[in-house]
């Protein structure tokens, strides 16, 4: 069986997650890596990569995973999309950007991803969307590899961006707090680290098939310590202040989105 050359465009945590996942696979991916930055590139060279470049000259065929920043699009797009061949499938795992937008520059089958940095453990869940109906070059087969994937309407990824793209940043952020909250308490930090770290590991083996309410009923009892932890947050506008991450991280999604439509 052929190969099918899969180029990964930026190598930076998302690029260098794909990376890891696919390499952990047995798969028939010929991968090709460009990065801009000097120093990633020779650490690429150093743990025995090959197909290592600065820049793209000609890519004819196969799969382009792009991880560059949103930013970057532009300058991407200028520099490239005379090389790009029409059967190549571009696909994008940038926030806030559409497919019409790749659409109004390339004539290629486009899809957009919503990963977050477990597929390199391959335990990801990858949201994607897309521009065509089949299982081009087989790829959402090879997505799957990774974790699993579902297909979603495009008008649900800022959503879906600021849930899922940005939810490890929500959990651990309230774990340093649960970190700091500890050691104010008296406790030393390694040992709250160690307690804290040890709780995020545990807690996919509490989900199962019970909704999350329950859950949090199952662990309370009457006037004990977790009802008097939940009572607070719920005092303190816990709802409001976690909608309002949301929002804010959706309503910047949709003007990332606004932005490149507009350039």
């Amino acid at each position: 069986m052929d190969q099918t050359n899969l180029h990964i465009i930026g190598l930076g945590n998302l690029g260098m997650s794909f990376l890891g996942g696919f390499t952990s696979i047995n798969s028939n991916l010929n991968l090709n890596l460009y990065e801009s930055n000097e120093k990633t590139r020779d650490l690429l060279i150093q743990d025995g990569w090959e197909n290592v470049y600065s820049s793209i000259e000609s890519i004819s065929d196969g799969i382009i995973l792009l991880c560059i920043k949103p930013n970057d699009l532009n300058d991407f797009i200028l520099e490239n999309k005379e090389k790009i061949h029409s059967d190549v499938l571009i696909c994008s795992s940038l926030a806030g950007v559409s497919v019409k937008t790749f659409e109004s520059e390339f004539e290629n089958k486009i899809i957009r991803l919503m990963p977050n940095l477990a597929i390199k453990q391959k335990s990801g869940f990858i949201p994607f969307t897309r521009n065509y109906t089949d299982d081009y070059l087989n790829f959402v087969e090879i997505l799957n590899t990774l974790g699993s994937t579902q297909e979603y309407d495009e008008s649900l990824f800022h959503i879906i961006t600021a849930i899922y793209g940005s939810g490890p940043a929500w959990y651990f952020e309230l774990s340093a707090k649960i970190v700091n909250s500890a050691t104010n308490l008296g406790m030393d930090e390694s040992d709250a680290k160690i307690l804290v770290s040890n709780l995020l590991s545990s807690l996919p083996h509490l989900t199962g098939e019970k909704d999350f309410d329950e859950i949090v009923e199952n662990i309370k009892s009457p006037k004990g310590t977790t009802e008097a932890g939940i009572n607070s947050l719920e005092n303190n506008s816990f709802d409001k202040i976690i909608y309002e991450a949301i929002e804010s991280a959706v309503e910047r999604s949709i003007e990332i989105s606004k932005e490149m439509e507009n350039e």
